[in-house]
């Protein structure tokens, strides 16, 4: 079966009398494997690798919601979050597309709840 997968992105902006506002921008992907999974994760301070178990690699998309009201929390692909670092403030999400199988999840300054939702390719 085809588009099993489907991401949704959208962004806009209004300040002064100029507008952006690029419609929301979709996605539709095949899944060739089936896992999936959603779960909460309360990070703490320290680097917390987040694994996929059952996927049978990396995952085709991966949703991160921070639901905590005042601290942001990072998302890295090693330990030190020095490979790359993405920032998710207080009550944001992200979706991506990660390149690896590997991502480190971390709070800042106070534990953190955080959702997570991912897909396999």
């Amino acid at each position: 079966m085809a588009n099993e997968i489907v991401m949704v992105a959208g962004l806009s902006a209004n300040k002064g009398g100029s507008v952006v506002n690029p419609g929301n921008q979709t996605k539709q992907l095949t899944m060739t494997n089936s896992a999936m999974a959603q779960y909460a994760i309360a990070l703490t301070t320290s680097a917390t690798l987040v694994s996929f178990p059952g996927f049978a690699g990396v995952p085709a998309c991966v949703l991160i919601k921070n639901n905590d009201a005042t601290n942001f929390i990072e998302v890295g692909g090693d330990s030190g979050l020095t490979v790359f670092k993405l920032k998710v403030l207080a009550g944001e999400s992200i979706l991506i597309t990660p390149s690896s199988a590997t991502m480190y999840y971390k709070a800042n300054t106070a534990t953190c709840n955080v959702f997570v939702v991912a897909v396999d390719s």
